[in-house]
């Protein structure tokens, strides 16, 4: 009877025992929050405000960061915070493939000004998980055909205030890089098909954009096709210069609606000429494009193709400035290889 009292006065006592301050347990904090926790459209938000120099790293960091930065959402939300950039292709034909390769220009973010480095990547990949599309502007729309492969008959349209794209009538044939330009309000296409000579075959054709219908262009006589993938087309004075990689090129006059042969110099653009390849306009500057011999051209199987990126600056006097705000070598290529052609996407 006493030890049973004793034992509940002990545990009583024990219960009223308070342990010093020193001694007290904290709290365990609560775990930080994670930006994973965030809702995906907060994330977006964020991502769209990010140059997409950054984009291949951070799509290292989680499975949901690189699933947002593929996906359409994420060109939606760069939209409608007016914070799309230029992104340049090049479409290079190589020796040891069978189809061209578009590569695009990777800036490396977080550099100075005058040593910033950039590279040309190929695409698809972590940088670009896109190939390009090839754009006309007709009034307020947008028209885009793929440049890529397998061979496509899709089109596509948006209004230029507008981020949605939507099917337009597609092509009558499928197909691959095809090049595109606009005159009088139709959009040319042409190229990109297998080209059977011994059959009647849809070489190019015309878009309509008032009627919205398609309707096949004169085939160019057999001497006057490529046995190539077509560079570019350029308009002269009304006719269709038809750029290739081949001996010819071609001209199409459309009020005649015939096909003629031309010389290369009418339209060639001195490419290679002392190793320049292009010129463009690139976010308000001016990006040069040109390749050289990786070594003496004697032992040499390599060029490197460079690049440099121009700002412009117009002094008091009227005089026009150019400063060179970075250059350096992008990309090493065999020495046979061919310059197809560029593009210009805003995403």
């Amino acid at each position: 009877m006493l030890y049973s009292w004793v034992q509940a006065v002990a545990s009583a006592a024990t219960s009223l025992i308070v342990e010093p301050p020193w001694k007290k347990r904290k709290p365990n904090p609560p775990p930080p929050l994670s930006f994973l926790s965030l809702p995906d459209v907060i994330i977006l938000n964020c991502l769209a405000r990010v140059s997409r120099s950054y984009y291949p790293k951070l799509s290292l960091v989680s499975k949901t960061f690189r699933s947002l930065i593929l996906s359409i959402d994420l060109n939606h939300a760069r939209f409608h915070h007016q914070t799309q950039e230029d992104i340049f292709y090049i479409c290079l034909q190589l020796p040891d493939r069978p189809l061209p390769t578009w590569f695009t220009l990777w800036i490396k973010p977080d550099e100075e000004e005058v040593k910033k480095r950039s590279i040309f990547v190929q695409v698809p990949s972590s940088y670009d998980s896109r190939e390009p599309l090839s754009y006309c502007t007709v009034g307020s729309d947008l028209y885009a055909l793929r440049q890529s492969y397998p061979p496509s008959p899709s089109m596509f349209v948006r209004n230029k205030k507008s981020v949605v794209w939507r099917n337009a009538p597609n092509m009558t044939v499928p197909r691959a890089y095809p090049v595109a330009c606009k005159l009088d309000g139709k959009i040319y296409v042409m190229g990109g098909c297998n080209d059977d000579k011994s059959k009647k075959s849809c070489w190019g054709e015309i878009f309509d954009t008032n009627t919205q219908t398609w309707e096949t262009l004169p085939n160019p006589k057999a001497e006057l096709r490529f046995s190539s993938m077509i560079r570019e087309t350029q308009i002269i004075e009304g006719k269709i210069y038809v750029r290739s990689i081949d001996e010819i090129d071609s001209v199409y006059d459309p009020k005649t609606r015939k096909w003629d042969a031309t010389e290369k110099a009418l339209v060639d653009k001195s490419y290679c000429r002392r190793g320049l390849i292009e010129t463009v306009e690139y976010c308000g500057k001016l990006l040069i494009i040109w390749d050289k011999f990786a070594q003496p051209r004697r032992y040499c199987h390599e060029k490197t193709i460079c690049c440099a990126l121009v700002a412009f600056e117009k002094r008091q006097n009227g005089q026009v400035w150019g400063k060179v705000e970075w250059s350096n070598a992008g990309l090493t290529v065999p020495s046979s290889y061919v310059y197809m052609r560029y593009l210009v996407n805003v995403l």
